[in-house]
């Protein structure tokens, strides 16, 4: 007999879609991790941590990690919502992973009793989830399907074909992380409703207004003058970038922001073109070693805030007028103003921590010095118009009848010559010191908002502000704490004869508006003056480096464009980790107090 042939016809599974997509007109915010295992691990490495990326993987989903192509980019997506409900409806959001298959991703679904359903060739929604959703699909570029995430199904819906077919074959930056912010989606959106907010200006002055005229003339030109800014930057936005890169041959993380403009209708345009970036001098004063934080600082335009100057005098001394305080205090509010801007001068600058060692070290200030590039009468003028504006007699009557505040309440101001090492005629000693007892007992209220904006209170729960000006030629010291001791101190580290550090700059950076550096300790100190607990300092302390290390940061500008980048050397993440070891519960309680 003949052989048997079988007459049932094969289906063959359809191919997947995986034609180009374009990028949707409505995504405004692409984010992408180029390599995540190396991104992760490095830093692991650099921090002296015992994990990999797999480790980051919540332990309920370590089974579809397995599936995870972690060498292939993460990527997310933020689109508007074109048919959204609503005037400003949420937009739509997804992040997706690369996945070694599509098989290998249904395998692992299958297993951890996923359930897994078709939506089409190549595309499966991936569980029942009452919070999300999840897909699978094939996809293009890097790795063979990716599993796409979003807060909704119609956000991964909506997103999923660019997702999946679209960003993973764009060109990449080189980066191995990079987030950008794309205006023009959100012009076309909401071009029109921005410019209606001059009709809130109207509104608001209505409703601010004293009934008196200087002060409504400057309340109109802040208000349309706040708006019409508003306006113009919306227009002027074109993109903001953020990135970081790995130099695993210098060991650190590089890291920038950028803020690219499209036109120059806007104040901060202007004031960006108008800012003149300059080389970083070779001749700087000298910086001491153990400095926490430093900065260079190239002069400003101040002509460019002549306007906003006039404007905040004018409220100032229109209020007070209202108000019926006499003209010498209206006269010193509106001096103090304008004299803050009236120039902007080249700065150099730096901040000396208290010891770790000492075991009250987080009741203190840090101790701030900064040499202005002119001489001292500006200077002078503005903090001895501050200063008498806190003791002013009609000023402490009026907040005593308008805000209930006992004069026993407000702080003892004082003012006095003081006599620092190098300088043969003296500075002035500006002083306040603020009873942080009393206030907290007067109006709790006034006093949590206090703790928060003064320098660090001591043993007494008396805050100070000190700040010392110190005339030197064509040049002027200002030095500001809540110790002249440790002021004169650290006018002394800084006039030694021997060298001292150096001021570095990211080697990204060219011409610069501001370079500098700050510290982990610095960062440190902070937080334990938050916390009001010792343990901080004392963990990065004892760290290899000690919290020593420069984080170099710099700041630069050119026609339409602003960026500030900085390197963050593998040391600092290894300080970072070992202090965190150990200050765990200290941190912990800084969390939870704020």
């Amino acid at each position: 007999p003949g052989a048997t042939v079988d007459q049932t016809p094969q289906v063959a599974e359809e191919p997947p879609d995986l034609s180009p997509v374009t990028r949707p007109s409505e995504v405004v915010v692409v984010g992408r991790i180029a390599h995540p295992r190396q991104l992760v691990e490095t830093l692991a490495q650099w921090s002296s941590l015992p994990f990999r990326v797999e480790d980051l993987v919540p332990s309920q989903a370590r089974g579809l990690s397995q599936a995870v192509l972690w060498d292939a980019p993460v990527e997310a997506l933020v689109a508007l919502d074109a048919f959204g409900d609503g005037k400003l409806p949420p937009p739509l959001m997804v992040a997706s992973l690369g996945v070694k298959s599509l098989a290998a991703g249904l395998s692992a679904a299958e297993a951890m009793q996923i359930p897994a359903r078709k939506l089409a060739p190549g595309v499966y929604r991936v569980g029942d989830l009452t919070d999300g959703s999840c897909a699978l699909a094939a996809s293009v570029g890097s790795s063979p399907a990716r599993l796409v995430c979003g807060r909704t199904n119609r956000d991964v819906d909506t997103l999923l074909p660019y997702a999946t077919r679209g960003l993973p074959s764009e060109a990449q930056t080189g980066a191995d992380f990079e987030l950008t912010l794309d205006a023009k989606p959100i012009h076309q959106r909401y071009g029109r409703e921005v410019s209606a907010l001059r009709l809130l200006a109207g509104v608001a002055q209505r409703e601010v207004a004293l009934d008196s005229p200087r002060f409504d003339r400057a309340l109109s030109d802040a208000l349309y003058g706040a708006v019409d800014e508003t306006i113009n930057l919306f227009g002027d936005l074109d993109q903001i970038r953020l990135q970081a890169r790995l130099d695993t041959t210098q060991k650190q993380l590089l890291g920038s922001a950028e803020l690219r403009l499209r036109g120059d209708s806007s104040w901060l345009a202007g004031t960006i073109a108008a800012t003149k970036p300059a080389e970083l001098p070779t001749v700087l004063p000298r910086l001491p070693p153990d400095a926490t934080l430093a900065c260079y600082s190239t002069a400003l335009p101040a002509e460019r805030y002549t306007a906003i100057a006039r404007i905040l005098a004018d409220l100032s001394e229109g209020f007070l007028e209202h108000e019926k305080l006499p003209p010498a205090t209206r006269k010193r509010a509106r001096h103090l103003l304008e004299s803050w801007f009236t120039k902007l001068p080249e700065s150099f600058g730096f901040a000396m921590s208290p010891s770790a060692s000492d075991p009250l070290g987080y009741l203190h200030a840090d101790t701030m010095l900064t040499r202005l590039s002119e001489p001292s009468a500006r200077v002078l003028g503005a903090y001895g118009d501050f200063f008498a504006l806190l003791s002013d007699p009609a000023l402490k009557r009026w907040l005593k009848q308008k805000a209930k505040v006992d004069e026993k309440l407000w702080p003892k101001v004082s003012r006095k010559p003081l006599k620092l090492p190098g300088f043969k005629q003296p500075a002035t000693a500006f002083e306040a010191t603020f009873d942080g007892k009393a206030l907290a007992s007067a109006d709790p209220s006034i006093g949590k908002m206090l703790e928060n904006l003064l320098p660090p209170a001591d043993a007494k729960q008396l805050s100070r502000i000190t700040i010392v000006v110190q005339p030197d030629g064509e040049y002027t010291y200002v030095l500001t704490g809540d110790d002249t001791r440790e002021m004169s101190r650290v006018m002394g580290e800084h006039k030694k004869a021997e060298s001292g550090a150096k001021l570095l700059k990211p080697a990204r950076s060219g011409k610069i508006v501001a370079a500098g550096f700050l510290t982990l300790a610095y960062v440190g100190r902070h937080i334990e003056r938050l916390a009001k607990d010792a343990r901080i300092s004392k963990a990065i302390a004892s760290t290899p480096q000690h919290g020593a290390t420069p984080i170099p940061f710099s700041s630069t500008t050119a026609p339409g464009s602003a960026r500030l980048d900085l390197e963050i050397p593998a040391a600092v993440f290894s300080d970072a980790s070992a202090a965190a070891v150990q200050a765990g519960p200290a941190l912990k309680d800084a969390i939870e107090k704020r």
